[in-house]
């Protein structure tokens, strides 16, 4: 359900430039925005521009779960994991007017630098991305293929031109428009879109200017284990959204755990062989006592013997004398 400035339902029909490519679309997109402007942008000479009689949104569009989730992928993986000092704006399945706005066109996710959404988001001209109300067109337009008839390699593709946008990226997953590879890129050099130069040695897209790059890669989101396009660093690191990284940091904790718990087992174990030899040593230096009180003991004795067998050994002698004596 979708609001209007009065509350109520807004049933307006408007053909998009979704999925499939149903409208007539007639650029009126004038290149002469303020490229100088940053933030909160607001021009004063959209006076003549009706916004109320402008449908933002419909409730038309049907996807399939795999692009719905993309689409949030795309968005999540930026705000979730992306260090940079500029203010951006990424959405998905956002309309975007050209500068005079007439007819809008609707990629799959969009980035836009150094701008963020007004603070009263329900006010008409505020709730798409209007290029007139921000001063600049987005810096990347991204398209997901789903189907054969969306025409993202080219009208799409003339029209996200003709809008002045540097960067523009098809992700086919299925193969449905290119032959080979599912990812392709586009940079906007003198008005015209020029194909990214494929580099072996790297398996992402990255755009200097942005300090972002875009690759796929296979892993699980939201319970759909496939592959997905998602951003990177200058590495090729992929930004993770809040959802994985939540996991990857529980799955660290947990592993954290894990080796304080081995170390803790280990160290109760070097504890209880350290107690085990000192009562064996205990027990040892016992035994060694009662075994030299008992050789001090067995020497006293013989000493006695021995005395004893002396004093026997005189008094024979003396006997003997004393016989002789007698005789």
């Amino acid at each position: 359900m979708k609001r209007n400035n009065g509350g109520s339902m807004q049933r307006n029909t408007i053909t998009y430039q979704m999925k499939s490519d149903r409208s007539q679309y007639h650029a009126s997109y004038e290149h002469n925005y303020d490229k100088s402007s940053k933030y909160d942008f607001d021009f004063s000479d959209d006076s003549d521009i009706d916004y109320d009689s402008l449908v933002t949104e419909d409730d038309e569009p049907v996807d399939n779960l795999f692009s719905e989730r993309q689409q949030k992928l795309l968005t999540d993986s930026l705000y979730a994991s992306w260090n940079t000092d500029e203010i951006f704006l990424a959405c998905a399945n956002v309309g975007i007017y050209e500068r005079k706005p007439k007819y809008p066109i609707v990629p799959d996710m969009f980035l836009s630098m150094g701008v963020k959404h007004a603070k009263d988001i329900w006010k008409k001209k505020n709730r798409c991305y209007m290029i007139g109300v921000f001063g600049k067109p987005p810096e990347v337009v991204i398209e997901v293929v789903s189907n054969t008839v969306g025409k993202e390699r080219k009208e799409k593709l003339k029209k996200y031109e003709r809008m002045d946008i540097k960067y523009y990226v098809i992700y086919d997953p299925d193969l449905l428009i290119f032959k080979r590879s599912n990812l392709h890129a586009y940079v906007l050099k003198n008005g015209k879109y020029v194909a990214f130069p494929k580099k072996k040695s790297k398996d992402y897209i990255w755009f200097p200017d942005l300090q972002v790059g875009i690759c796929v890669f296979k892993g699980e989101y939201q319970k759909i284990n496939t592959e997905w396009l998602i951003w990177c660093d200058r590495n090729g690191k992929v930004l993770y959204p809040a959802e994985i990284k939540a996991k990857k940091a529980e799955t660290k904790a947990k592993k954290a755990e894990t080796k304080a718990k081995e170390a803790e087992t280990k160290a109760k174990e070097a504890e209880t062989k350290a107690k085990e030899a000192e009562t064996k040593a205990r027990n040892a230096e016992q035994i060694a006592e009662v075994e030299r009180k008992s050789t001090i003991k067995e020497r006293k004795k013989a000493e006695a013997e021995k005395r004893r067998a002396e004093e026997l050994e005189k008094e024979l002698a003396l006997l003997k004398k004393k016989l002789l004596q007698m005789e």
